[in-house]
């Protein structure tokens, strides 16, 4: 008996989280590198080769970009502040709207104030090694 669209769309959610709850635990944050923090936080929405793919994509209204195209999208130039803002959220510009990706800033402090400027600086390495893991996949 085919499933009613809203069945298959119940289907399919629980089919992506299950998938997201299987994935094996990421490291620590204090020992990511790029790789383990895209693996972690992102790959789930835009897949494990940073096409847009991951298993929840299929479930974003807006669509999932495919991050191995930002240079191009960009002119040729990989638009690093602007993909460190995107990651970040810290830095939010309220007036372009809702988000929909989440923010990972206030995330990669794993648990520290966000006061510490040792925390800060931990964080803003994180970020930057994400960052030079992005620029990496571009063609």
């Amino acid at each position: 008996m085919p499933l009613k669209p809203r069945s298959s769309l119940s289907a399919l959610a629980a089919l992506a989280l299950s998938a997201c709850a299987s994935t094996p635990e990421p490291a620590p944050l204090a020992e990511s590198s790029g790789a383990q923090l895209y693996q972690g936080l992102c790959s789930s929405c835009h897949g494990p080769t940073a096409r847009g793919d991951g298993p929840i994509a299929p479930l974003i209204k807006i669509g999932v970009p495919d991050l191995t195209l930002l240079s191009q999208r960009s002119g040729g130039t990989f638009p690093t502040d602007a993909v460190r803002r995107t990651i970040d959220g810290r830095y939010e510009s309220y007036a372009h709207g809702a988000r929909d990706m989440p923010v990972w800033g206030s995330r990669l402090y794993d648990g520290a104030s966000t006061n510490d400027p040792a925390a800060r600086a931990r964080t803003d390495e994180r970020i930057a090694n994400l960052v030079e893991y992005l620029r990496s996949l571009q063609h």
